[in-house]
């Protein structure tokens, strides 16, 4: 799990089938916040003990979009003062996105779909 104060690491599956995905997009409440090639992505500068909601749409080489996948819940944990790994991760942030490689898209009916997001 990877849920610290000020930051969260989403990570999804890949869908399965032929078609090539050209990335991710990221939304949160509905706007798309950023993009990534990777099926892994960390978001920064979040306000600790707030729940947040996500979401992840692939991107097709055609510029052809997935369907929005199941929004995913995420609560950033609470300070701790005395807790040397959230002073360090206020001090100290990780990466802006990282993560692995980027696969395919599935069609199948008219439509394209991802996996589900998953918190890490």
């Amino acid at each position: 799990k990877n849920v610290q104060p000020t930051m969260v690491t989403l990570a999804w599956k890949a869908p399965n089938g032929d078609a090539a995905v050209a990335g991710y997009n990221i939304f949160y409440d509905g706007d798309k916040i950023a993009s990534t090639k990777k099926t892994r992505f960390t978001i920064e500068g979040l306000s600790p003990g707030t729940a947040y909601k996500y979401s992840i749409r692939a991107v097709g080489v055609g510029d052809e979009l997935s369907p929005p996948s199941k929004e995913i819940s995420v609560t950033t944990s609470s300070l701790d003062a005395t807790d040397p790994a959230v002073a360090s991760a206020q001090t100290n942030p990780g990466p802006v996105n990282s993560g692995s490689s980027t696969p395919g898209i599935t069609k199948g009916g008219g439509q394209t779909s991802i996996g589900k997001p998953e918190r890490v």
